[in-house]
């Protein structure tokens, strides 16, 4: 049962980190000036899209009886995590 109610707060953490990298895209995002740059633009658009894909593969295993499955939903969540910081990062040079 905790695990569930883990897994819910770490989805709603994805969906909210997207929906913020979906409207920070054209605009500032945190010390990034995206409005001049299309790529960080693409970055943003397609890293929001990527977390509210991987929110909804969450909620659809959430519902399944093996708790050792939710481990996907980490597993993609941070693997979007890490090559959007590296992208960012690469973009800064």
């Amino acid at each position: 049962m905790i695990i569930k109610i883990v897994m819910i707060v770490f989805i709603l953490l994805l969906l909210l980190t997207a929906w913020y990298m979906w409207h920070r895209r054209n605009g500032h995002f945190l010390i990034y000036d995206v409005g001049g740059n299309p790529r960080l633009t693409n970055i943003l658009k397609w890293t929001s899209i990527a977390l509210i894909a991987e929110s909804a593969i969450g909620i659809i295993i959430l519902f399944m009886d093996n708790k050792y499955l939710n481990l996907i939903t980490l597993f993609l969540a941070s693997l979007t995590i890490l090559t959007f910081s590296l992208l960012i990062t690469d973009s800064k040079k």
